[in-house]
């Protein structure tokens, strides 16, 4: 099976998706870090950074990043890490002079990552400060999603992203501003489970009665050129849902759209766990990180062009709602089918053709911690050894 196509479920790929103890097994949690150390993560926008010491942070897999902008105007990347005993350097997003202080020993960094003073420094043995500078990091921006990544990169973001690249760039996402702060939650589930509500849209008939009046006669998934890809237009016919109807009459054309995305939802996938959808009247990213086997920081933002007309105010209002209303209806499927996957009836994976982004998925899993294609947990203590023989057996 090639990178850029997946099958529908056979009998045979049944057995290719990932066994309910992934879900459960702390010491699988432990080692699916490397998911996230392996691949670029989308850590923010580049509204955030539009002058010299803007900054924002990001934490991932026991990494912490810092995006800044240098007084040259340049993004740099660095571990949010002091070289002196490891603090952390900023919180949060923000903005600061002309260096970077640790708050804990008062280690000062220019906005370049090249380390300035130093507190008592004849109190130290041999300090040469050019040997302690920021750690850096590779960034990239993509259509003004600020990426970041904590090993080196075969492949640049826009590289992954090349077969959406024309789609999205009508959007002039670079161009957009917040429309409302970013948001974090932390949620009790597996974040896998998390993606394998959002990987499908077989529910959306039955779960989701919001969006299925909205677009559910011509929503569809597909996998295109290794990128989760969910697209759908609007339905013509009006909703009987007040969000859903006031939506649909009150959506503005928008002269910068093509004429097929006038009224057009759909979702990109960036593996492991980012998701960007777009919207006629707006765009937002939302994205999973795990912290525990049990709990997830779930985070995302909204962004729009500027826009005075009431209509588009309307409609960002509305889609929002509707959004809304759909996150409260997964939460209830990501409870019931994390606590039903410690059932011992739980079934064995079957799959309808239209759940193929869920094979996808797993199989992304399982190319990189191969454990992950046992249908038994390891013995206690041997999860990380047995990975690491299936690693090289699999070279």
């Amino acid at each position: 099976m090639s990178n850029d196509t997946i099958e529908p479920p056979t009998d045979q790929s049944q057995r290719n998706t990932l066994a309910p103890w992934t879900y459960l097994s702390t010491e699988f949690h432990e080692i699916e870090s490397e998911l996230f150390k392996s691949h670029w993560m989308l850590a923010g926008h580049i509204s955030s950074l539009r002058k010299s010491g803007d900054y924002i942070t990001f934490d991932a897999a026991g990494e912490r990043a810092l995006v800044i902008v240098d007084e040259q105007g340049d993004l740099r990347g660095f571990h949010n890490v002091c070289r002196h005993r490891g603090a952390r350097l900023l919180t949060e997003n923000g903005s600061c002079k002309n260096r970077i202080s640790c708050p804990f020993h008062g280690w000062s960094y220019g906005l370049d990552g090249a380390l300035l003073g130093v507190p008592l420094p004849d109190t130290f043995e041999s300090l040469n400060k050019a040997d302690y500078g920021l750690q850096p990091l590779p960034v990239e921006i993509w259509h003004g999603f600020v990426f970041v990544s904590f090993s080196v990169q075969p492949t640049t973001v826009a590289e992954q992203l090349q077969s959406v690249e024309a789609e999205v760039a009508p959007y002039n996402i670079e161009a957009m501003e917040p429309l409302a702060p970013a948001y974090e939650q932390t949620r009790p589930y597996n974040w896998k489970v998390i993606h394998d509500i959002d990987n499908e849209g077989y529910h959306v008939p039955i779960g989701h009665p919001s969006l299925q009046q909205l677009y559910g006669q011509s929503y569809s998934d597909r996998i295109e050129h290794g990128l989760p890809i969910s697209d759908a237009t609007i339905n013509e016919k009006p909703a009987r849902l007040w969000s859903v109807r006031n939506y649909q009459s009150l959506l503005p054309q928008f002269d910068h759209l093509p004429a097929h995305r006038q009224k057009s939802w759909w979702y990109i996938g960036i593996f492991p766990n980012a998701v960007i959808a777009l919207y006629p009247e707006m765009v937002e990213y939302y994205m999973t990180i795990p912290v525990s086997v049990n709990e997830t920081r779930y985070r995302g933002q909204q962004f729009g062009l500027a826009d005075s007309r009431r209509e588009t105010a309307a409609a960002r209002y509305l889609s929002s709602r509707i959004n809304g209303i759909t996150e409260v209806e997964d939460e209830s499927f990501v409870r019931d089918m994390q606590e039903g996957m410690r059932s011992s009836v739980f079934p064995e994976p079957l799959l309808s053709s239209t759940e193929a982004g869920v094979q996808y998925f797993h199989q992304k899993i399982q190319s990189q911690l191969p454990v992950a294609r046992l249908r038994q947990e390891p013995a206690a203590g041997t999860l990380r050894e047995v990975n690491a023989r299936l690693q090289s057996a699999q070279v």
